[in-house]
């Protein structure tokens, strides 16, 4: 019985274990996951391929990245298994070698690392040994992959360029846009409301002064339930406040001088105009204006309106708190060299005085009826004109688009490298001209409301702003010290209120009101562009 235990222990111990494997698949992105060369279909041909050596399949390694980069999570968990199992000579097995690598750095040196941990590399598609022309295959194959990856990123650039020279976005959305498919065009930058609508708001409230600097545009966008705030936070940083201000595709128009793209016209729906993007650009660039104090402006509506009679600068206002710990509201001037410094002047004084002025201004009944003779004739003069100065300009930008094809192809033949910058420069500039056009044609044009209903909201607003402003909001209450004054308002502790310009509206009636109602000018009054703007502008309360 010994005798035969021991022959049946020998025989058992001459049988031979089968050799250990492990698969290590790759794929170049998410999207491939589930086509034809994605990682379940790796792994099934070297499953098989196991199966026919007789191999033993211990773990199966995965990456998604591209074949050229070498650092990969998957490669360093593969090599760190073969350190640990150097004794069991386990063999590596990869479907193809542009699944190992696709450039010949990056697979010389995993090749290196798993036979410097006592592995063996094989596929069912290759076959490995030390003979020197089947080395050179392999590099020859995995140099032909790198060509291929090279080739497939210039084709990926070209069409990115093509589709920035038409005016197409090719990047990640911007936050108030998304992309959808639009026809034959592709993917197409569309609004996403409501942020779309909020933050175009935010941009032209800067640009108009609603909003005195970035701290103000910051506190509306955190006002919005709706806007998107950042990470695992209710507030919305200064870097994205600075990034919309200065972000040139809300206006319509992209450039990317990296990719040789000057200032183009894009195809998408801009939030503000082109002209509205220049002046928050100057505004930008322009001293600093003090930022709204967090827990009081609100309180003070003319807090940056008002300014000492004394010192022409700008007033402050404040909390003070009594020794029985109750707090009353001033306005003060904080001016070191001002003789009124530091004296308050209580909020219900010089608030009461403002309304009076506000209340003052009000204009009579009887002008009324030929106010409106007077806008109609003052709307249709300015749409004979728009129309005339439209074609104009429509016949500039004819001119400059002839201009530029001639510097394209003088760029073209130029054999000066610096002669070729210089014709470059001037592109830019032509187009950078073409681009401010197209944004003065922008400007012309009315609004889709017919003068009826255009002048119904104006002369609401006109009949009595005291109404208005009694009842608005802080953001209303803003908007309305813009409309009916041109001029901040002074304040002196002895004389009260000063008397500010006011808008151009608010002119034509106290012309109207002291002159024959009967009697219109023969010009008619024609209101230049910015008076018009204001004039148009009084609809937008109705938005607010």
């Amino acid at each position: 019985m010994r005798n035969t235990n021991s022959v049946l222990s020998q025989k058992k111990s001459t049988v031979a274990l089968p050799q250990i494997c492990v698969i290590y698949t790759r794929v170049s992105s998410v999207k491939q996951v589930n086509e034809g060369t994605g990682l379940s279909s790796q792994e099934q041909s070297c499953r098989a391929f196991a199966d026919e050596k007789g191999y033993q399949v211990a773990e199966v390694f995965r990456d998604i990245i591209s074949g050229t980069a070498g650092e990969r999570s998957g490669t360093k968990a593969l090599v760190r298994y073969l350190k640990q199992h150097r004794s069991e000579n386990v063999v590596v097995i990869v479907d193809d070698i542009d699944r190992f690598a696709r450039d010949v750095s990056v697979y010389s040196e995993l090749l290196k690392q798993i036979r410097g941990a006592g592995a063996k590399l094989e596929s069912p598609k290759f076959k490995m040994s030390e003979e020197a022309r089947s080395v050179f295959e392999l590099k020859l194959r995995v140099l032909l992959g790198e060509l291929e990856v090279g080739k497939n990123k210039e084709r990926s650039r070209d069409r990115v360029i093509a589709r920035l020279q038409m005016g197409y976005w090719t990047f990640a959305a911007p936050t108030g846009y998304e992309y959808r498919r639009r026809g034959t065009e592709g993917k197409v930058l569309f609004r996403s409301e409501p942020v779309a609508t909020i933050l175009a708001e935010a941009l032209n409230g800067f640009a108009t002064g609603r909003f005195l600097s970035q701290a103000e545009v910051k506190k509306f966008l955190e006002s919005k339930s709706e806007f998107p705030k950042d990470y695992r936070s209710t507030e919305v940083s200064f870097d994205r406040v600075k990034k919309f201000l200065t972000n040139l595709i809300y206006a319509g128009y992209l450039e990317r001088p990296e990719r040789d793209i000057p200032l183009t016209k894009a195809v998408h729906e801009p939030l503000i105009s082109y002209d509205t993007y220049l002046i928050n650009q100057d505004r930008l660039e322009s001293s600093a204006v003090a930022p709204a104090k967090k827990d009081i402006d609100k309180d003070f509506p003319l807090r940056g309106f008002v300014k000492c009679s004394t010192c022409g600068r700008k007033m402050t206002s404040c909390w003070s708190t009594s020794g029985t710990g109750r707090k009353y509201p001033y306005y003060l001037c904080h001016d070191r060299s001002c003789p009124e410094k530091g004296k308050s002047i209580p909020r219900d004084q010089l608030e009461s005085d403002f309304v009076a002025l506000l209340q003052s201004i009000e204009p009579e009944a009887a002008t009324f009826e030929v106010a409106e003779k007077v806008f109609q004739d003052a709307w249709d003069r300015r749409t004979t004109w728009a129309k005339q100065e439209i074609c104009r300009l429509k016949q500039r930008i004819a001119h400059i688009e002839k201009e530029c094809s001639n510097v394209v192809d003088r760029a073209a033949q130029a054999q000066s490298g610096a002669l070729a910058s210089a014709y470059e420069s001037k592109l830019d500039d032509l187009l950078s001209d073409k681009a401010e056009i197209e944004a003065e044609i922008g400007r012309m044009t009315f609004p889709d409301r017919s003068f009826d209903e255009m002048f119904e909201l104006a002369m609401d607003f006109l009949a009595s702003p005291y109404k208005i402003w009694e009842k608005a909001s802080f953001s209303l209450k803003r908007v309305i010290l813009k409309l009916v004054f041109a001029t901040p308002m002074e304040f002196g502790r002895n004389e009260g209120v000063r008397t500010p310009k006011t808008t151009l509206p608010f002119k034509a009636l106290e012309y109207l009101k002291g002159s024959d109602l009967k009697i219109v000018p023969g010009g008619g009054i024609e209101p230049p562009t910015r008076g018009f703007s204001i004039f148009l502008g009084i609809q937008s309360i109705s938005r607010i």
